[in-house]
């Protein structure tokens, strides 16, 4: 598949400004408010959804190599969240003062790198060392599951996958594990990756494309019922199952959208280019809310609502700033010398080769 969705690109920059708002949010407005969260879990559901697209798009109908994909998956995840874990580490480990729920603990360390999932006392949930990393799991998880099912063809991938996922959610919901590994893994998350794979899969049949436009009215009708549902629905739980089926609705609905238009739509390189930072934006933001608020509190009264909302504008604009800082002098450089040493080289598939 060589046809390059730049709507995706834009896409995958909405999904990290989601999370990076939500935080933002977060930190300076005194009492926890879920609904903020809510706008980070739909920017982590439609990474997913997005990830579970891309893998099917440019891996396309047939059989692939696992060996090669896993690898090209590792090169492009692996060292950019191990750089900003061991970071973490560091500064937890030499002015632990800095965090609220980081904590240094050497066997964390380990675990994290490696992707295993565990129970963190320090943040109260199933999160590695740097607490962003929860979603790098699952990521890799949905990598390795869709490798060992490289020798089939596209559509038999697409629903022995969903089959797995569906049927590891089932058990969750029935047997309620209480082991961080099991609880993980069984839970309803990775379905977002099963949505963006059947989007791929009507991509590379060409049936997104041919939609008429009444059953596109009505996906964006749903999509508008699902972000409703989804942010109002018992909205002081953050993971709520009944939620996340209306913001995976409307994360689904987007996408489909997007690829349906994507001819149309005019290229916006601003919007491009944030895509294109979108990892570095996840993984550094956190950093750059946390010192502009805390330097911007030091001025202005953290109780007035104005200057609350005001400082979040400024730490979003900042986070995004600072995650383009940090693609262009680093994640593109480690990712240029990784593919070097350990990648081969290929003609690039649209943004899904990112």
């Amino acid at each position: 598949m060589r046809q390059k969705f730049v709507t995706i690109q834009y896409l995958r920059g909405f999904a990290a400004i989601f999370v990076l708002a939500s935080h933002a949010l977060l930190y300076p407005i005194v009492g926890l408010h879920m609904g903020y969260s809510r706008l980070g879990w739909l920017g982590v559901i439609l990474f997913f959804v997005i990830s579970g697209f891309i893998m099917v798009a440019v891996t396309g109908e047939g059989r692939f190599s696992a060996v090669d994909f896993l690898r090209r998956r590792v090169v492009r995840v692996v060292p950019m969240y191990w750089g900003a874990t061991l970071v973490a580490a560091a500064l937890a480990y030499f002015a632990p003062t800095l965090f609220k729920t980081t904590v240094y603990d050497t066997g964390q360390l380990i675990l994290s790198l490696l992707f295993i999932p565990f129970y963190n006392p320090a943040s109260e949930g199933i999160h590695p060392l740097y607490k962003l990393g929860w979603t790098l799991n699952y990521e890799m998880f949905f990598y390795v599951c869709f490798a060992l099912l490289a020798f089939l063809g596209a559509a038999t991938r697409v629903v022995w996958l969903t089959i797995a996922f569906a049927a590891l959610a089932l058990v969750g919901f029935v047997a309620r594990p209480s082991a961080a590994i099991p609880q993980f893994y069984t839970s309803f998350m990775p379905l977002a990756f099963c949505a963006g794979a059947w989007l791929g899969l009507g991509t590379l049949r060409g049936v997104i494309k041919a939609l008429p436009a009444p059953l596109i009215y009505a996906a964006a009708a749903l999509g508008f019922v699902g972000l409703v549902q989804g942010f109002v629905y018992q909205g002081e739980i953050v993971e709520n199952g009944i939620a996340f089926c209306g913001l995976l609705v409307v994360a689904s609905v987007t996408v489909l959208l997007a690829i349906r238009f994507e001819p149309v739509l005019p290229r916006i390189r601003l919007l491009e280019r944030v895509g294109d930072a979108s990892y570095s934006i996840y993984l550094v933001h956190i950093y750059a809310v946390a010192l502009l608020s805390g330097i911007a509190f030091k001025f202005f009264d953290p109780e007035n609502i104005w200057a609350a909302y005001g400082i979040t504008a400024l730490s979003i604009v900042g986070g995004i700033l600072a995650g383009m800082i940090v693609y262009q002098l680093i994640e593109k450089p480690v990712l240029g010398v990784m593919n070097a040493l350990f990648g081969k080289p290929r003609p690039k598939i649209g943004v899904a080769a990112e």
